[in-house]
């Protein structure tokens, strides 16, 4: 940076403070590189807090299938006989779908979209529940554990 500006009556010519164009433009070339290295780290986490949009509509679904078993002989395979309107998630990021229901087991999946859907590790989300009080939480391909580690709170 330059000195301020000098108010003598000298005939060379006056600098005064300010910057310099190659100031500006290393100031913004180091701008562009740390928001690089900011921004893949950033989405990750967006994905991350989001995907508690999936868990808690599976969650909520579990309860209502609950519920529905106390008065019925078997799980319902519909999400209007369990009273939801729609099968978007509260935040809209997961499509619910219910892909198995039996007398003693049924199997839910949350299925990631939009921008959500870039979280490929996690994507689907899945709450099985098996026999009387075995609920396994799973995502991904795998359909028995959750390798990822997507339903870690």
């Amino acid at each position: 940076m330059t000195k301020p500006c000098d108010n003598s009556n000298t005939p060379r010519q006056q600098h005064c403070a300010g910057w310099t164009l190659s100031e500006l433009l290393i100031s913004l070339a180091l701008m562009s590189v740390l928001a690089a290295l900011a921004l893949p780290a950033y989405q990750q986490q967006q994905r991350q807090a989001r995907r508690g949009d999936g868990q808690a509509a599976l969650l909520q679904l579990q309860m209502d299938q609950a519920r529905w078993r106390s008065a019925h002989d078997s799980h319902t395979d519909t999400l209007s006989a369990l009273g939801w309107t729609s099968d978007r998630s509260a935040q809209g990021h997961y499509q619910i779908s219910i892909t198995e229901a039996t007398a003693d087991s049924y199997t839910l999946e949350a299925a990631a979209l939009g921008g959500q859907a870039a979280d490929r590790d996690c994507t689907p989300l899945r709450l099985s529940w098996q026999g009387s009080a075995t609920a396994v939480f799973s995502a991904g391909p795998d359909m028995s554990n959750d390798p990822a580690r997507c339903w870690r709170r």
